[in-house]
């Protein structure tokens, strides 16, 4: 900016501030400004508070100007311009400002830009904003650009949904919490934090979240967050509900059923470490156990099984050892089915309850080798007889 200009700049202000900034005035001086008047003018302090109605025409010229049109440093000026305007508007605060605002972002492409204009309609309080949002950091989340724009426009998108405290955005902050975003740019620690002001509860919007969602990957990231805080009690609710509806997935190819199987171990391994397991887990257990199609489940949900203090979970127990030991009468139970008739033993025993006695006690009648009657009458030595 030159001494002349800035000389006149200066003399325009201060015929600003003479005529008690009257808003007729005040945009017949800025509507004869270049684009680097215009923006010196806005970033001089004001002779009187900026009204309403200025500001609002300012961002219409602005937008009207295309403002990411033009060169480099005309561009540059105009969208400085902008996103001042919708500070200040939000500011005021300018309600009516909000249609205005909201065209921005979906006009141009600029991550700065669009981010300022979220953020004045979160501090407006503008509702109508949610859904927009939630659909942009979505996208965002599952972009294969994975650039420093889409970091920026990703934390700005996150920061509006905590201010307009959302809870329809849960899912997508959630996934930004596990997401691609670097760790230098803050976006998953911002994620994590801003889970609360979303919703008053989160482990019970994250169990929730997990027993409805479809998306293996969210909900193998977000038991690993769970498993992380350190909470059995937690860890064994969000296991309840994702095995209620994993057990019954359709795994569409190899990486789908590799993936399944590990969260399906994953979730039977930290229930255990409950200290009262939920009796919702018996359910699925049951499926588990009656499906046969994989030994180290089986095994894992037997395990879970004698640590649940329920009737259901030593009834389930019961009934599968009985029938090893029918089958075994038959001599057609294989190597497996022996390791897995010794965690039975050991989980029926786990209960405490008399009740167990009676597979057991069957057992020891089932043609079963030495060694695993022997383990049979161990298990059946913990046990009450009343």
């Amino acid at each position: 900016m030159n001494n002349t200009f800035r000389l006149t700049l200066a003399l325009l202000v201060g015929v600003t501030a003479s005529l008690t900034a009257q808003t007729s005035h005040r945009w017949d001086l800025f509507l004869a400004l270049d684009w680097e008047g215009r923006q010196a003018f806005l970033d001089q302090p004001p002779a009187s508070p900026w009204d309403e109605d200025f500001l609002l025409k300012a961002l219409e010229l602005d937008d009207s100007s295309q403002i990411e049109s033009g060169s480099e440093n005309v561009m540059a000026m105009k969208k400085s311009i902008a996103i001042r305007l919708v500070k200040l508007l939000a500011d005021l605060p300018s309600p009516k400002a909000a249609t205005a605002i909201a065209r921005l972002p979906v006009q141009y492409r600029d991550p700065v830009l669009r981010g300022e204009a979220w953020m004045a309609l979160a501090k407006l309080g503008d509702r109508t904003a949610i859904s927009p949002l939630v659909h942009t950091l979505a996208a965002l989340n599952d972009s294969g650009q994975r650039a420093r724009g889409e970091e920026i426009q990703a934390a700005y998108a996150i920061q509006a949904l905590g201010l307009l405290k959302a809870p329809e955005a849960f899912r997508a902050v959630a996934a930004a919490s596990l997401g691609w975003y670097s760790p230098a740019s803050g976006v998953r620690a911002l994620a994590q934090k801003t889970l609360a002001l979303l919703v008053p509860d989160v482990p019970k919007a994250t169990v929730d979240l997990l027993a409805i969602d479809e998306d293996l990957t969210l909900k193998e990231g977000l038991f690993q967050a769970v498993l992380d805080q350190g909470d059995p009690d937690y860890a064994a609710r969000a296991a309840s509900a994702i095995l209620e509806t994993l057990v019954h997935y359709q795994a569409g190819d190899k990486l789908d059923q590799d993936r399944t199987e590990r969260l399906t171990l994953a979730t039977l391994v930290g229930a255990q470490k409950a200290s009262k397991p939920p009796v919702s887990l018996v359910t699925p257990l049951k499926v588990l156990l009656t499906r046969a199609d994989n030994f180290q489940s089986m095994v894992q949900a037997v395990r879970l099984l004698g640590k649940i203090d329920d009737k259901s979970a030593l009834d389930l127990l019961s009934s599968t050892l009985a029938g090893y030991n029918s089958k075994q009468k038959f001599g057609t139970n294989k190597a497996t089915d022996w390791a897995l008739v010794k965690e039975l033993f050991l989980a029926l025993a786990q209960t405490g309850k008399a009740a167990a006695r009676i597979p057991l006690d069957e057992a020891r009648y089932s043609d079963y080798t030495a060694a695993l009657i022997r383990d049979a009458e161990a298990a059946l030595a913990q046990l009450p007889r009343e």
